[in-house]
């Protein structure tokens, strides 16, 4: 066996934590080097997936908000069910929560986002507030900057309080051309208090506003919470 002190020397230079700063407990007193070295990289990579999802919620800008599926009605409690497999991710398909407020949508979307921060994805939430902000601060602004660098970056993206108020031409054009870059790449989650048909009825620019549904939410899985 190799000398332990050694050992850990090397696991500091090569910032393997197993070897350098963790205690490490084997079944078998005596093992092979090939053995022992891959327990030391099956035990280094699950650290670095703990710490990678450590960060990432923490980056992730979710609200602490738990979801009692108690409260689900028994339909929905088997979508829920079904989307914390989260297949939904992989196939970068976009969600649709639409409720009445204290209706459970965005605990239920917090919920799902936590499912898929523990499966090792990034995850951002803001409100459709937020994301203005962002959008329009993020050129002149270091903190909006880093914010819109997450966004970009995530897997999974919570849109909260969507389009609950009407929007101008020239903020609904930004919506729809900033959804269309980020759905190349993400699934988005957006959580609204009225339906689609609702958003053209009372859009400015209905042409706008029904292009976004068809290019961003018509192809979206509807949670009606």
């Amino acid at each position: 066996m190799a000398n332990l002190t050694r050992l850990r020397e090397l696991g500091k230079l090569l910032n393997i934590q197993t070897v350098a700063w963790k205690k490490y407990e084997l079944e078998e007193k005596y093992i092979s080097n090939l053995d022992f070295l891959q327990f030391i990289f099956e035990r280094e990579l699950e650290i670095r997936r703990q710490n990678a999802i450590r960060r990432n919620r923490k980056n992730s800008n979710l609200p602490k908000i738990e979801l009692d599926k108690a409260d689900l009605l028994e339909g929905i409690l088997y979508q829920v069910n079904n989307l914390e497999k989260c297949e939904w991710v992989e196939k970068s398909q976009n969600l649709l929560l639409v409720g009445k407020s204290s209706t459970n949508k965005t605990a239920t979307a917090i919920h799902l986002a936590n499912t898929a921060l523990d499966k090792g994805y990034k995850v951002m939430y803001l409100t459709i507030d937020e994301l203005f902000i962002i959008l329009n601060r993020k050129d002149d602004l270091a903190k909006a900057k880093l914010t819109h660098a997450r966004l970009t970056a995530a897997d999974v993206i919570v849109i909260d309080d969507f389009l609950y108020l009407d929007l101008g031409r020239d903020a609904l054009e930004l919506l729809y051309k900033t959804l269309m870059a980020l759905t190349s790449s993400a699934s988005i989650v957006f959580i609204a208090n009225r339906e689609p048909l609702e958003w053209v009825e009372s859009a400015n620019d209905k042409y706008t506003m029904k292009l976004l549904i068809s290019r961003v939410v018509a192809t979206c899985e509807k949670v009606l919470t």
